[in-house]
């Protein structure tokens, strides 16, 4: 689940209050929750359980559910990735907390696939200047592409609490450069950008005709890794010669 604290100030960590809406149209959710929601939680990267409470109007039969997370330590100007955990039929007590939100930032839940436009990037990169992968756009077009990154993180040597979890996403920063290494924020969506299972979804936007650019998806982990996946986006605005 990605959080859009694109917005806010500052290069630190800092307390943030966020709502989680659960989308209505996902059934794999909806189809093995409990009716009262005691299975639902919010959690971090390292799975510590976060506090959370369920904003009021929640409806089981209805699909309605939106958690409020309060005050969880957010790194700003960027995207940064939270789990909400279910299906856990044996969770008979409620673990949501009371909460006070104030100017909560927006987290999204993503249902999509990954489409053609993907990149993997493995940590053995070949000595070259220029991206390896490269995607032909428009100057107009706002192109999504996804970037692989469960061959960046690191795994555990055993097992602990059930799972070989041991490296995670802590939060993702968005960059186009040109040829002389300046990032502009007009050429991406950097609020749109949203985790899709092992994939991180950015989209590419404007550009100038006739140019091409490195769109960096920089990834900072649970260890404090920071890792730049990059293609390149030729724009070309493809026209009948003369």
């Amino acid at each position: 689940m990605a959080v859009d604290a694109v917005s806010t100030v500052g290069d630190v960590k800092a307390p943030q209050d966020f709502e989680i809406p659960i989308p209505d149209d996902w059934d794999l959710f909806w189809d093995n929750i409990r009716s009262d929601f005691f299975d639902v939680i919010a959690v971090d990267p390292e799975g510590n359980l976060l506090n959370f409470s369920r904003k009021s109007g929640a409806d089981y039969a209805n699909r309605v559910l939106t958690l409020e997370v309060d005050g969880y330590n957010t790194k700003g100007q960027s995207v940064v990735k939270v789990f909400v955990y279910f299906q856990n039929p044996d969770q008979t007590s409620d673990l949501a907390v009371s909460t006070t939100i104030a100017s909560p930032l927006n987290a999204f839940i993503e249902l999509s696939r990954p489409t053609a436009l993907t990149v993997s990037q493995p940590l053995l990169r070949p000595p070259t200047t220029v991206p390896q992968t490269a995607f032909v756009k428009a100057s107009t077009d706002e192109i999504d592409i996804y970037f692989a990154v469960d061959n960046i993180l690191g795994g555990r040597a055993a097992k602990y609490n059930g799972r070989l979890l041991y490296e995670g996403i802590d939060y993702v920063n968005v960059l186009s450069l040109d040829s002389s290494g300046t990032n502009s924020t007009a050429r991406y969506d950097e609020g749109r950008t949203r985790f899709v299972g092992s994939y991180v979804r950015v989209r590419s936007k404007g550009g100038s005709a006739d140019t091409d650019y490195a769109l960096v998806c920089r990834i900072v982990t649970t260890e404090q890794q920071q890792i730049d996946i990059r293609c390149l986006i030729q724009v070309r605005d493809q026209l009948p010669s003369s």
